[in-house]
């Protein structure tokens, strides 16, 4: 039983290695070739944290999605950081989110 719990271990690690790396594929079409890509997301950069002052670009100590874009992380975080859901981060929600 021993050795048939290894084969499948070493079964699902190459099996896992190969769904993690990026693949790439080109369909020729009438319209111009179609590029599809497939794998895991490339990480967001380290940004830090966030300032919040600067983010804020009508000072109204509220930060929109708009607002966001600057900072990757956050921006596509923001519906996690936006705790009540009203559309907007505040201070509090942010230093929450961080």
């Amino acid at each position: 039983m021993k050795g048939k719990n290894s084969w499948l271990s070493c079964l699902l690690l190459v099996s896992c290695s190969a769904f993690a790396e990026e693949r790439t594929m080109t369909i020729d079409r009438p319209e111009g070739p179609l590029i599809v890509n497939w794998g895991p997301a490339p990480p967001l950069p380290d940004q830090g944290t966030p300032d919040f002052a600067e983010l804020d670009d009508n000072g109204d100590g509220r930060l929109t999605l708009d607002e966001t874009q600057s900072h990757l992380l956050l921006h596509s975080d923001f519906i996690y950081a936006d705790g009540n859901r009203d559309g907007t981060i505040s201070r509090k929600e942010l230093a929450r989110w961080d």
